[in-house]
C-alpha cells in the first residue's frame, strides 16, 4: 500500500495573545470524543474492524474491551477470520460467535463499565476477488463459513458468504484494499468479479485507512463506485504499541454522523454514507460530510480592538474536537507575522491578527484544511465571513 504522509505544516500562530485554554496533554488524546453535529447528530468514534487470538490476533477479547474504553470510543466491532484460524490447537471454537459473546460479557461485567458499544461481524478472508471483507450488524457468523479448507476458496464459495452475510441486513467492507500482495504498485485495478459485488450490494464500503496506511487509491475508488469511506484500526497487538499514544497519536477509526447513539444507529449512517475516517491526525472523507464535520469542531470570534489598533483585526479560532486542525489562509487576507499556516490545537483555541482590515471591516477567510482529504490530494476548502 502506498502511505499518504501530511508534510509538517504546524506553524501555531501566536501573535500578541496566547491560547486562553492549555492544550491537553498528549497522554489524554487518545479519548476520540467528538461534539455533536450543528443539525443534532451525534458523530461516533468506531473502529469495525479488530481481531483477537479467536482468529490470529494476540489478546483475549476482554483486552480489546479494555482498550476502546482507554480510547473513549463510542462503539467497536468484533471481526475474526472466520477462515484463517491459526490458533486452532490451542483456542478450538467451532462456534464463531465465541469471541463477540466473551467481549459482551466484558463490556457488561468487567471492571470498566462504560458506554461503549459492541458490533457483531466477522472477516471473509478470502483471495482478491473478493479479498478480505468484514460483514458488520450480522446476529450469527457461522453461517459466513462456506469452506471447512482454505484451499477449497473459489469466486463461488466467497459469493455465498457474502450473500449470507446479506440476508442478515449485513453491510460489508472491503478491507485494506490495496494489499501489497494483490496490487503490489498500491494502485487498485478493479476486476470484474469485484465489480459485480459493488453492482449487487453485496460490498458496500472500503477501507480507505487501515491501521497506519492511508491510500490514495481507496480512496479513488470509493469516490468512483459510491462506496461507503471507512477507517480503522485492523489492531492486532497492543493498541499502545502499534500507536504512538504517548505522543499524541490515536488509533485509525470511522466517524459514524447518526441521529441515535445505538448500533442500529450506526449501521443506519453506514449505509447512508454519513462517514469520516480518522487516520494519524487526519480526515478522510466526501466534501459534504467534511464540511459539516469542520462545522462542529472550529468557532471563529471577532475579538475587540485593542487601543491604536486600527490597521489590523484580531480572530480567535478555537477546536473543540480532539485533534489538532492545521490550516492554510488563502486569498489576499495577510496575517502578522505568519505565512498563513495556523494551528488549532485540540480543545484549545488561537489568535490571529488579520492585516489590513480595521475592526469594523469585513473579513473573508479562504481556508484550505490541510489535515483534510476529499479527494487524492486534496484538501477540503471552506470561507469564513466575520
Amino acid at each position: 500500500m502506498i502511505v499518504r504522509s501530511l508534510p509538517l505544516l504546524s506553524l501555531t500562530v501566536l501573535i500578541g495573545l496566547a491560547p486562553l485554554v492549555a492544550k491537553v496533554e498528549a497522554t489524554e488524546s487518545r479519548e476520540l470524543r467528538f461534539p455533536p453535529l450543528s443539525d443534532g447528530r451525534l458523530v461516533l468514534s468506531v473502529d469495525p474492524h479488530t481481531h483477537s487470538v479467536f482468529s490470529d490476533g494476540h489478546v483475549w477479547p476482554t483486552v480489546r474491551v479494555w482498550e476502546a474504553n482507554k480510547d473513549r470510543l463510542d462503539a467497536m466491532a468484533i471481526t475474526e477470520h472466520l477462515e484463517y484460524q491459526p490458533n486452532r490447537d490451542d483456542i478450538p471454537h467451532p462456534d464463531r460467535n465465541r469471541a463477540f459473546e466473551l467481549a459482551v460479557k466484558e463490556n457488561k461485567r468487567g471492571r470498566e463499565r462504560t458506554d461503549l458499544l459492541l458490533i457483531s461481524g466477522a472477516e471473509i478472508t478470502r483471495k482478491y476477488a473478493p479479498g478480505h471483507v468484514n460483514a458488520l450488524f450480522i446476529e450469527d457468523t457461522n453461517p459466513l463459513l462456506t469452506v471447512k479448507h482454505r484451499r477449497e476458496e473459489t469466486f463461488a464459495t466467497a459469493l455465498e458468504a457474502l450473500k449470507a452475510a446479506k440476508a442478515q441486513q449485513g453491510f460489508m467492507i472491503w478491507n485494506h484494499p490495496a494489499w501489497p500482495r494483490d496490487f503490489p504498485d498500491g494502485v487498485i485495478n478493479l476486476s470484474q468479479e469485484q465489480q459485480s459485488l459493488f453492482d449487487e450490494g453485496l460490498i458496500q464500503g472500503i477501507e480507505v485507512a487501515n491501521g497506519e496506511y492511508f491510500n490514495d487509491s481507496s480512496l479513488q475508488v470509493a469516490l468512483d463506485h459510491d462506496l461507503t469511506i471507512i477507517g480503522s484500526s485492523d489492531i492486532h497487538g497492543l493498541i499502545d504499541y502499534d500507536y504512538d499514544i504517548n505522543g499524541g497519536g490515536h488509533r485509525t477509526v470511522t466517524l459514524a454522523f447518526t441521529n441515535e447513539r445505538s448500533v442500529e444507529g450506526i449501521a443506519t449512517a453506514l449505509f447512508q454514507k454519513q462517514t469520516v475516517a480518522v487516520y494519524n491526525r487526519q480526515f478522510i472523507g466526501r466534501e459534504n460530510e467534511l464540511k459539516t464535520l469542520f462545522d462542529s469542531l472550529v468557532r471563529f470570534e471577532r475579538l475587540p480592538a485593542r487601543r491604536n489598533d486600527s490597521q489590523q483585526s484580531a480572530v480567535r479560532i478555537s477546536n473543540i474536537g480532539p485533534i489538532d486542525i492545521e490550516l492554510e489562509v488563502l486569498g489576499d487576507v495577510s496575517l502578522n507575522k505568519s505565512a498563513g499556516y495556523v494551528t488549532v490545537p485540540s480543545q484549545s483555541s488561537t489568535i490571529i491578527l488579520v492585516l489590513d482590515h480595521a475592526p469594523s471591516d469585513e473579513i473573508d477567510l479562504q481556508l484550505e484544511w490541510l489535515n483534510s482529504w476529499q479527494a487524492p490530494k486534496t484538501h477540503a476548502r471552506l470561507v469564513r465571513t466575520l
